[in-house]
């Protein structure tokens, strides 16, 4: 009788782990970017239909929303005209300027500011996935290699 207490008592703490791991991973929010449709989808921003993979943008929401932006200035000024928290931001992902069909973490960006950067709205930032490549990139363009991402926002949002 001891044993099969134990039997019942280890296949009720498995089955319980088990409820609490599927649960977990049912609530948990995907953080992943979301492909962009060009032409298609529309900015959160100004509402105008995203056409440039190079300056494409998300915002991913602490819920999982995914907010399309074409230009990170547009996602800046969303963020500050809507007041929405540092903790309510999940990820920010920018269009690589070389790749524009793929997307990368705006923290480990190498963003370039210049004046001779052509984006939709005219924010002037180009993101990178090499670091080497942006750093070339604001050279051969007279522009600034930011060393955060952070300043950028700061400068959007004021």
């Amino acid at each position: 009788m001891a044993q099969t207490f134990r039997i019942r008592r280890s296949a009720s703490g498995l089955l319980l782990t088990l409820i609490l791991t599927v649960a977990a991973t049912a609530c948990s929010v995907k953080d992943e970017p979301q492909p962009i449709e060009l032409g298609k989808d529309l900015c959160e921003g100004c509402k105008m239909a995203i056409t440039d993979g190079k300056f494409g943008c998300e915002l991913i929401t602490d819920k999982g929303r995914c907010l399309k932006f074409d230009d990170l200035s547009c996602l800046f000024h969303y963020i500050g005209k809507n007041r929405i928290d540092d903790n309510k931001v999940l990820k920010i992902y920018v269009g690589d300027y070389m790749q524009p069909d793929k997307l990368i973490d705006i923290r480990t960006a190498g963003l370039v500011l210049g004046n001779d950067i052509p984006s939709p709205m005219n924010g002037g930032v180009a993101a990178f996935s090499d670091l080497a490549v942006a750093k070339k990139f604001a050279i051969d363009h007279k522009a600034i290699l930011l060393d955060s991402w952070t300043r950028l926002k700061q400068q959007h949002q004021e």
